[in-house]
């Protein structure tokens, strides 16, 4: 049985979390998102520390974010999260946001558990992960599909890995690949998001060069991230502005 079948957590929105209009950033909000399934994965004994007892880690593979509303530079969040079950290697976890109770925001993610030795996902079932009173609530029905881009994308820019965009598991922590999409889409853009999916692919290290490419098929707008010696994909996203 869950200890917690969920978890609430509140955040105020900071300066450094704020974009020039003074709202959260997509960025920031992987990173709220991060904390939360953190604190409710540990409350439940199958978080960051009971993995790296057992030789491995979380991964965050696919997100799909929807957003009504931005909040403001020194408005309060809350964020309700909650593991609702599993399908097949992937553990889904969902999430809530609300400003002054109503709902602004919605999430649905997919994760992984990875060996810290092979670099290959383990069953969550090893992991006492599969519990009977899993929340049977989903905060959206959709699920994060494998995204696909049937178009040709364009090179916008050359990048690389610093030190600063490495996290805890020494790899580029997730909210880093969208800071590096969203760079990109509000250097021509001023357009907020309304929906943002993302599928991680493969892991960036200290020093590692890429690229980021871009293109727009109708009202979807698409990004990928691509090695810059294999050309092989790193992510990919999909989003749509608010205007769209």
């Amino acid at each position: 049985m869950l200890k917690h079948p969920f978890g609430k957590y509140t955040f105020r929105i900071k300066s450094y979390d704020s974009d020039q209009n003074g709202q959260l950033t997509l960025p920031a909000l992987f990173h709220f998102l991060q904390e939360c399934a953190w604190e409710n994965a540990r409350a439940n004994d199958f978080g960051y520390e009971f993995l790296e007892k057992n030789n491995a880690y979380w991964v965050l593979s696919r997100v799909l974010v929807q957003m009504d509303q931005y909040p403001q530079w020194r408005d309060e969040i809350e964020i309700k999260t909650w593991p609702k079950g599993v399908d097949r290697f992937f553990a889904i976890r969902d999430f809530q946001i609300y400003s002054n109770g109503k709902t602004i925001g919605k999430v649905t993610s997919y994760w992984l558990i990875v060996d810290k030795d092979k670099k290959r996902p383990r069953k969550p079932e090893d992991f006492n992960f599969v519990h009977e009173n899993f929340l049977q609530e989903s905060a959206i029905e959709q699920k994060p599909e494998k995204i696909k881009v049937d178009i040709d994308l364009m090179e916008n820019e050359q990048r690389k890995v610093f030190y600063s965009d490495i996290d805890v598991n020494r790899h580029v922590n997730n909210a880093t690949y969208v800071r590096w999409i969203l760079d990109s889409w509000f250097s021509d853009n001023n357009e907020a998001i309304a929906e943002f999916e993302i599928n991680f692919l493969s892991e960036l290290k200290l020093n590692d060069e890429f690229a980021v490419f871009a293109g727009k098929q109708k009202d979807d707008y698409f990004y990928s991230l691509k090695d810059s010696q294999s050309g092989s994909d790193i992510c990919k996203a999909r989003f749509k502005p608010k205007n769209a």
